[in-house]
This record gives C-alpha cells, structure tokens and sequence, in this order.
C-alpha cells in the first residue's frame, strides 16, 4: 500500500512539474557588443543583411525607441541584470567596477524558480563581483574578474567549440555550436534561461572586409555627425560584418530551437548593450550612443507582426524574463514589464506613460587626470533629446594632452579608422567641425529636436523660444533620478572615487599616487 502510495505521490509530482515548466518559457537573450539601433536591415539600413533579427521582428514586436540604461559596456549589462538604472548601482556604474551581490539579479530569481542558466561568450563585465565568495570561501572575486563571475551571474559557460576560418577581430568562439551543445546536453526537466553573447561588434574589423562580402561603399550608413569619406564609409561597412556575424549566429540558434521542438516555446529577446565604438557614439548620451535595436518573439503569448512606438529602456527586460515566467517581480526592480505591451495587438505607442527614458554615464575608463569621468544625464522623449553635462569644464572623451600606458589621448572614444582619421585632419577646416563634436568640450546642457535634427548637430538649449520645452524635459528628468536616489541628484559623485578592479593596469597613472589631490 505505502509502495503504490509513494509511487502516485512521484507520478503527482512529476506532472506537477511538468505542468509548471510548460508555463514556464525557454529564454534565449541574444546580445551584441557595440551596435547602435539603425544598424540592422529592419531599421532600414541597406548595407546591412540581418535575417534573423529581422524575423523575430516579423514574428514579435520590433521597438523602435528602446534605450540603454548606460553607454559602456558593464554599467549596461548591470543594469540589464538587476532592472535598475546604472546610478542605482554604485560601483556597477562603472567600467571595470565592481557589481555587489546585494543586488537582485533576474537570472538567480529564474534559477531559484527551476530555470537551467547558460551561455556563451560575452556575457557581464568586465568587472567584478563584490560581496561574493567564490568556490574556496574567500573573497578572490571582489578584487578580479574570472570565469566563476560569469557562472555566478549567467550560468555555465559553453565556449569550447571553436571556429577556424573567420575575418580578423571576429572572436573565434562559435556561439551557435555551443548552443546546440547546451541544447543536447541540457536537463530537460527544466525551463532554460541561455545568454548568448557576441563579442562583435565591437573593434577592431578586418580592414576592407566589406570588399569579400561584395558590399557598395555607396550604402554605408555614417551618421552626418562624421564626415561623409570613404575612409570612414569602409570602417561603418567593416563593422557591418561583424553585426552580420552575431545575426548569422542567432539564425543557426533559431534552427536549432527549430530541430528540438523548442522555438515555440522560446521567448526569444535580441538587443545590443549600447551604440557602435565610432566617435560620439559610446561613452555619449546622443542616440548613437545609447539607443539600441530590440525585437521579442514569443508566438505562444506574443501577437506578432508589430512595431511599437513606446519608448522602453533595457532595464525593463529583467522584470519582463520574470513575469513571464510566471513570478513574482521584486520590488526593489525600477524597470517595469513589457507585458502589456508584448501581449497587446496593437501598434504605435500603447502605453502613453512611456513617452520618455531617462540614461547616464559616469566613467569609462581613464582617460582624465585624477581619474575623474563625464558625469552625463539624459532624458529622451519622442521628439526632443535633453542632456546635462555635469562636469562643461572636462574633456567629454579624455584629457586632449593626458596618456596612459594603455590608451592613446581621447581614450574614452575607441581606436577606430574613424577616430584617427578626425585627429590627423583636424587642420582641415572642412574636418574641424566634426573633431569639436566628437572630442570638444560641451555646454552644461543640450536639447536636440530628434525629428529634425536625428544626428543631433544642432544645439537648441540657450535659444529662448525652446526655454519652456527644456524646462519641462528637465523637470521630468529631475524627479525621475529624485525618486530613483541618483547621488548626482543630492550633489554626489561617489563614481571618481571607485577604483578599477585590476589596478596593475593603471598602476602607473598620476591619480592614483598616494597624497595627490585635483586643483
């Protein structure tokens, strides 16, 4: 009797299981490293072919407004993590900063619900984790950044398959193969949450790589902030290539859901952390800088075939993965849920509180005497960009005259054909306007009119008749970081003093001798 008993007590229990997990959808958050929001074919850019993002656009619901939380790689990925705003973050506001497990991540809320955690490739950082003890109960991870970091945040990391023959710069991990490599090696039992992150586009690119690919100079799409030259024509085609790659990666991925059965039940996210590494894109608060592709798919609650107006902010992907998965948001998020808005039929703008973003940057890496950053908020609405700078009195991409060890003048705009081609001609009168964008000093506030002026050339912030708008855009931005506890809001910069967590690497820099203080 005890035996029949136990065995319908396991039976009741398996399908109890397995009733939750089919409520439960499989995760594939599919990121790339530096590729601003216009760089795919289904924003309209002909140089560019991307089927697979372009599918689960077709599929899903496209955003024509999302945003990045922040426009350098680990503050945006933190905040992807936790759902909140990279000045919420302490450390975590920083490159190569420190993120502190007292923050709730998404991932651990899905693997404590029974969620199986996976990925390849990039994944968070770089930086560290802060409070954390690793494996041997010391604290190695507060201090370095290793392969237990990603396992802690992201889940076990598939990155043995390799591949042989690809362009120069492109990463030689080969995503779609660990992928299938998880997918046949997995326990299914369980929902999976997998994390696949390219480590393209960022640079360096293959030199006239766009010539094997057959691509026209013609169809580049350079942003009117830089100058319409071939030389930077072939870099923004280059980079086009490695944006090719990440898409060619998630088509193999789709396929392979496809060969598994799974695709239906796959809730399929792909974005970008921030905008691409040219000249006033990363490290800036214009749009090139932070505002990035994203298109869901999920044909089993999500009606397809949609494009939406709402303007949402990558923070708000965490507490999404959450209530899809049929669990209880936590409270200390600040992102709020795409639900509504995925499980709509509609088009355009659906919720009319989304009608603007708020972002911020503090500091990349050194690139300034004392090891200060740009301290940066922005808020974005439909028609109008307002942008703060909090610090008009220092360079926005680096000390013109400071060096490091490791990074050439400018440093907090990469070393791309873009970027040297501007310093060597900045004799020329006709490139002189663009070098002073890109790394000249800026005033205390900027206000652009998105619809006409998108590339954000023309400053509108001390001309009278925009006086009320930027008021009113201020005022919004202003209690929105009130309500969020940003420390810049009281008068704080607690980011310039946050060390780097490999300090060898900065180990000879000026700041950071003992007794030197800013003038």
């Amino acid at each position: 009797m005890f035996k029949k008993l136990f065995i319908f007590l396991q039976i009741s229990l398996f399908l109890s299981l397995g009733r939750a997990n089919e409520k439960m959808p499989n995760i594939l958050f599919a990121i790339s490293d530096d590729q601003s929001w216009i760089h795919c074919s289904a924003y309209g850019d002909l140089s560019i072919k991307t089927p697979a993002f372009d599918r689960i656009a077709s599929e899903g619901v496209l955003f024509k407004y999302a945003f990045a939380s922040s426009p350098s790689c680990a503050p945006s990925r933190s905040a992807i993590l936790t759902g909140k705003n990279m000045w919420e973050l302490e450390e975590a506001g920083n490159l190569l900063g420190r993120l502190n497990v007292k923050f709730k991540i998404y991932t651990d809320v899905l693997k404590k619900a029974g969620y199986e955690l996976a990925a390849t490739g990039k994944t968070w950082g770089p930086g560290s984790l802060l409070g954390y003890k690793n494996k041997n109960g010391s604290d190695d991870l507060s201090r370095k950044y290793t392969a237990e970091t990603t396992e802690v945040l992201t889940g076990k990391a598939y990155n043995s398959k390799k591949l042989t023959n690809r362009y120069k710069g492109i990463n030689n991990t080969d995503y779609a193969a660990n992928f299938e490599d998880f997918l046949n090696n997995r326990d299914r039992s369980k929902p999976f949450h997998f994390w696949y992150g390219a480590k393209e586009p960022h640079l360096g690119y293959e030199a006239k790589s766009w010539k094997k690919e057959r691509k026209k100079l013609s169809e580049a799409l350079v942003p009117k902030f830089l100058p319409q030259v071939d030389i930077i024509r072939e870099e923004f085609l280059d980079y086009s290539i490695e944006i090719e790659h990440f898409d060619k990666h998630l088509e193999k991925m789709i396929k392979a859901l496809e060969n598994h059965e799974l695709l239906e039940n796959t809730i399929i996210v792909v974005c970008s952390d921030h905008g691409n590494p040219m000249p006033r894109s990363k490290a800036n608060l214009y749009d090139s800088g932070i505002r990035v592709p994203l298109a869901i798919r999920w044909p089993k609650k999500i009606y397809g075939g949609r494009v939406l107006d709402d303007i949402v902010n990558l923070i708000d992907l965490a507490p999404t993965f959450i209530e899809f998965a049929g669990l209880d948001i936590p409270s200390e998020m600040t992102g709020v849920s795409l639900v509504p808005l995925l499980r709509s039929k509609q088009n355009g703008l659906i919720d009319k509180m989304r009608d603007h973003t708020v972002s911020g940057f503090e500091r990349h890496i050194i690139t300034r005497r004392f090891g200060v950053g740009y301290p940066m908020r922005s808020i974005r609405s439909h028609k109008y960009s307002y942008i703060r700078n909090y610090e008009p009195n220092r360079w926005p991409a680096g000390d013109p005259d400071y060096y490091s060890s490791n990074m050439n003048i400018f440093g907090d705009t990469d070393s791309s054909r873009s970027k040297k081609f501007l310093m060597e001609n900045q004799s020329n009168l006709d490139i002189l306007p663009f070098y002073i964008r890109a790394f000249g000093r800026r005033p205390a506030e900027e206000l652009y009119d998105m619809e006409k002026d998108p590339d954000q050339l023309i400053n509108l912030a001390y001309l009278p008749e925009y006086a009320d708008i930027k008021k009113t855009l201020k005022k919004k931005m202003n209690i929105y970081l009130q309500k969020t506890g940003d420390p810049r809001q009281l008068g704080h910069s607690p980011w310039d003093n946050y060390k780097f967590v490999d300090d060898v690497i900065y180990q000879n820099i000026d700041w950071q001798i003992k007794g030197r203080t800013e003038k």
